[in-house]
């Protein structure tokens, strides 16, 4: 009889062990991924959470600084009013009958103007050199129209070469500082 409860229980020690090892540790394995699962994630909630508290000042510093942007860029000249002047320059050389060869205001000009401070009592300037072809009546009459514009402060220079060829047009150059803003075209 004691042969037989040892037996009994040897096997039903065995199924329990068989038991244990098919259920329970692959559970647990499982179990234990879910875990680690689970931790991830609140992780992922707590830093979420930490950045969604932050959001409103975020929001507000963004707010601020776009609302400092917006100021200063009150203050600098707009590059569409160089545009503007470069294009009424030569929708005039056209109207003049000359051609524009080229608009050229100095880097160090435009590097200056981007230091003014908004507020500044300086108006912003900048000293153009327009190089034309054409003839010598058609410049002084645009000579003339650069004179009587708004944005006009003064001369810098005037040049009027042609080369030996009698065919080849007369080249110009006119240099002269402009008041960056009024460049209002005439009729």
């Amino acid at each position: 009889m004691k042969k037989r409860l040892v037996i009994y229980s040897g096997t039903a020690l065995v199924m329990l062990a068989a038991w244990y090892a098919l259920l329970f540790v692959p559970f647990s394995k499982d179990h234990q991924e879910i875990n680690t699962r689970i931790q991830q994630a609140q992780a992922r909630l707590d830093e979420y959470h930490r950045i969604m508290e932050q959001l409103p000042k975020y929001l507000d510093t963004y707010k601020n600084l776009k609302r400092s942007m917006s100021k200063l860029n009150e203050g600098l000249y707009a590059k569409d009013q160089i545009l503007d002047l470069f294009d009424l320059l030569h929708k005039q050389a056209a109207k003049h009958g000359l051609k524009i060869v080229e608009i050229t205001p100095p880097i160090e000009e435009l590097l200056l103007l981007n230091s003014i401070m908004p507020g500044s009592q300086k108006p912003p300037f900048l000293n153009l050199g327009v190089k034309l072809q054409g003839s010598f009546a058609d410049f002084g009459r645009y000579v003339r129209f650069i004179e009587n514009a708004d944005f006009y402060q003064g001369i810098n220079r005037c040049q009027v070469t042609k080369s030996e060829d009698d065919n080849s047009p007369i080249n110009h150059l006119i240099a002269f500082r402009a008041l960056i803003g009024y460049s209002e075209e005439e009729s």
